[in-house]
């Protein structure tokens, strides 16, 4: 079986820059990211979350792409010995879905996953940055994007980190790492962790 290794946070916290250099240092791995963009669950996802649109229905489109990202894709590369790095995961429905549900039932929907993390990295940025860097981003002005909601976020990330235990592999790993600095400075962090 191959590392599953899941990198989360709030948004603009430089998840896909990291997910990017840490395959870059894999075997052949295997990158996907949540919503799934080649998947029709991800790609009606993205344009909700573009309009803001349907955002009670967010939790379940979420789980519907994730679950078939799972099946077909995650579950397979692990199978076959490949490791897969994926930005995003259930601790993002998690953190962003409780606006709208309740976390215990949102975690009680996650509990039967398909695949589950070796190893979970919670990359941790000031809200008021993260905000800066999302927003020079290309397109990616989201519902979400907005101070007080990745601020609220980011408290919840670092509160739900204690209690992820039934959603990662029996001898996963969780780490919480600074996403301050250069993209090097903070994959130096990413791998040290790792390394240990």
């Amino acid at each position: 079986m191959g590392y599953y290794i899941v990198i989360e946070g709030i948004d603009g916290c430089g998840k896909d820059k990291q997910a990017d250099m840490l395959a870059a240092r894999l075997i052949h791995p295997v990158r996907v990211a949540e919503p799934d963009d080649s998947l029709p669950t991800g790609k009606l996802l993205r344009q909700c979350l573009k309009d803001g649109t349907y955002v009670e229905a967010h939790a379940a489109m979420f789980l519907a792409d994730r679950m078939a990202m799972l099946s077909t894709k995650v579950r397979p590369a692990l199978e076959a010995g490949k490791d897969v790095v994926s930005v995003r995961s259930w601790m993002s429905t998690l953190v962003y879905q409780q606006d709208q549900w309740p976390l215990n039932w949102l975690m009680d929907l996650h509990r039967q996953l398909p695949a589950k993390a070796t190893h979970l990295i919670v990359l941790d940025l000031d809200a008021t940055v993260a905000l800066e860097r999302a927003t020079k981003r290309a397109g990616h002005n989201e519902y979400y994007e907005r101070l007080e909601t990745l601020e609220r976020n980011r408290n919840r990330y670092l509160e739900l980190v204690m209690r992820v235990a039934p959603f990662i592999a029996p001898d996963g790993w969780v780490g919480v790492i600074d996403g301050s600095g250069t993209p090097d400075e903070v994959h130096g962090r990413v791998m040290d962790w790792i390394n240990k």
